[in-house]
């Protein structure tokens, strides 16, 4: 009886944390080509850019805030609150991560000197 205790007991504090949101900087940024801004402008490149990465900076805080709220609702509540509530970001994070990388690659396509 004790030993199926235990196991019960394990798995209630284990599977809160399985799904819980992760840290920004652990999650890994979607392949998109810079190819795909081969059109554009050397000004308009480095717009565009300035907006993506203001965009990343604030899924980067709404991420790592939803992290920080699932670690504390794990304490607490034995629940990953953030995640439950659609404060996790991690898959428009990775889409902006991608975008920024491919940007940056873009700069050198766009702003070449002839």
């Amino acid at each position: 009886m004790v030993r199926y205790l235990s196991r019960i007991l394990f798995l209630a504090f284990i599977i809160p944390v399985v799904g819980c949101a992760s840290r920004a900087n652990s999650v890994a940024p979607i392949a998109v080509p810079s190819a795909n801004y081969k059109g554009l402008s050397c000004d308009d490149t480095k717009t565009m850019l300035k907006q993506k990465r203001a965009a990343k900076f604030a899924l980067v805080k709404s991420q790592n805030n939803a992290a920080i709220g699932d670690a504390v609702g794990v304490f607490f509540v034995l629940l990953p609150v953030g995640s439950i509530f659609g404060a996790d970001v991690e898959g428009e994070l990775a889409q902006a991560k991608g975008e920024v990388m491919a940007l940056e690659g873009a700069i050198s396509i766009n702003c070449r000197k002839p």
